[in-house]
């Protein structure tokens, strides 16, 4: 590769990972971004997003209008997330108000995309391009689309999420974390109008901005408000006694009548319910996570996102993981100009983000069980529940994003 030419990295994947990455990437002069989407056009699934404040800097460091973003997407800002019992005699107390100093945001996840998105020239966003196979050259990697065309680069991010091929070819195809398994847990959610939400649940839990989390025997129901208050997201979220490998399963009043069975004679459930229901096919969706994979890149190759470490809602980490992803990714490429450095900016990714990511990945999980009532020395006690809860998020929140990255690029320049 001469002095003159462009890297070339590929981007793989256009959900909120991929698009961040890009973001990060395609302003930088010596290199020459693409990325792929495998479906016909870039969109992301999913319903509200919450932003917390570490998540908040990663944006503004990808995209220099964030506080204008915030305002064109809608978004919401929570003053706290009130945790209360849902179920049991000491439903309807409060158990503790989180993030109180450090406010977040709720926002539609097709309106974050949709600005991730928008900066980025045409020409260098390609849809219906499905990974199919990656060839290692000793100067490119070909990378094959099931449409039949190809393309060469130098180097691939795979932010191609969950249930994507990229992590499959770092780690190799038969390593026991290739594949998501169940967390453990299914949630059903749904989007409904403000006043439906309001008057079924009360004014009074809609008199401040704040996000409320009902936690109790087995489950969780979640509700925040979105779209410049004009939408209310509701969330229920069980304990999984009977997982089932489909991502998606149709439910009735029966199945969470079920879920939900100790609940049914406290102050929310009843209510969740019917608004969980009130859609044209109600759901529910598993939850999965990776296991803590050995290394996030490979050679030239890395992941990102949910495809390096795909971790449970519990905690509201993983579009923040993603984003932070993005950013280091962004700085460590500020750094290189050959071929010959990309797999050492690499190496210093993985070293600076698997700690963090796979640490808040387990942090989740086990805030999951607490919340649930499945670890038994805290059970459903509302005192038991607030000690533990009550600094589970400091590592997440206070995170100082610019000193990360700068060891990040302390750590390449040391390797070079």
């Amino acid at each position: 590769m001469g002095g003159s030419e462009k890297l070339r990295v590929a981007v793989t994947g256009g959900g909120l990972a991929g698009a961040a990455i890009a973001n990060a990437l395609f302003r930088q002069p010596h290199l020459d971004v693409h990325i792929y989407e495998s479906a016909p056009e870039f969109s992301e699934r999913g319903q509200a997003i919450g932003l917390a404040v570490n998540a908040q800097r990663a944006l503004a460091r990808l995209l220099p209008d964030a506080e204008d973003v915030f305002q064109r997407a809608g978004a919401v800002p929570m003053h706290s997330t009130r945790i209360l019992m849902g179920s049991g005699p000491a439903a309807g107390t409060k158990v503790i108000d989180l993030a109180e100093e450090n406010p977040g945001k709720i926002l539609h996840r097709a309106a974050l995309l949709h600005e991730l998105l928008a900066p980025m020239p045409p020409e260098i966003m390609h849809a219906n391009k499905k990974l199919s196979a990656i060839e290692e050259h000793s100067n490119a990697l070909v990378l094959q689309f099931e449409d039949g065309s190809t393309a060469e680069t130098d180097a691939l991010i795979g932010a191609d999420g969950l249930f994507g091929s990229v992590r499959s070819h770092v780690l190799g195809a038969d390593h026991p974390a290739v594949k998501p398994v169940a967390a453990g847990w299914a949630g059903a959610h749904n989007l409904v109008s403000y006043d439906t939400a309001s008057n079924k649940l009360g004014r009074e839990l809609f008199e401040e901005d704040r996000q409320y989390g009902w936690i109790g025997e087995g489950g969780l129901f979640m509700h925040d408000v979105l779209n410049d208050r004009k939408i209310v997201q509701c969330v229920g979220s069980s304990v999984d006694r009977n997982p089932s490998s489909e991502r998606r399963r149709s439910i009735d009043r029966q199945y969470l009548e079920h879920a939900f069975s100790t609940w049914l004679d406290g102050p929310v459930a009843g209510n969740m319910i019917d608004l969980l229901l009130d859609q044209e096919k109600p759901a529910v969706f598993a939850q999965w996570e990776h296991s803590d994979a050995p290394s996030y890149v490979k050679e030239n190759i890395c992941i990102a996102g949910d495809a390096a470490h795909a971790m449970t809602p519990w905690q509201g980490s993983g579009a923040a993981m993603a984003l932070e992803d993005a950013v280091v990714l962004g700085a460590l490429f500020a750094q290189i100009h050959s071929r010959s450095q990309i797999a050492g900016a690499f190496r210093a990714y993985d070293a600076i983000r698997r700690p963090r990511t796979q640490h808040i990945a387990a942090s989740s999980r086990l805030t999951g069980r607490i919340m649930t009532g499945l670890v038994e020395e805290i059970g459903t006690d509302p005192e038991k529940l607030h000690a533990a809860l009550k600094d589970r998020w400091d590592y997440i929140y206070d995170f100082d994003l610019g000193k990360h990255v700068d060891e990040a690029v302390s750590m390449l320049q040391a390797a070079q």
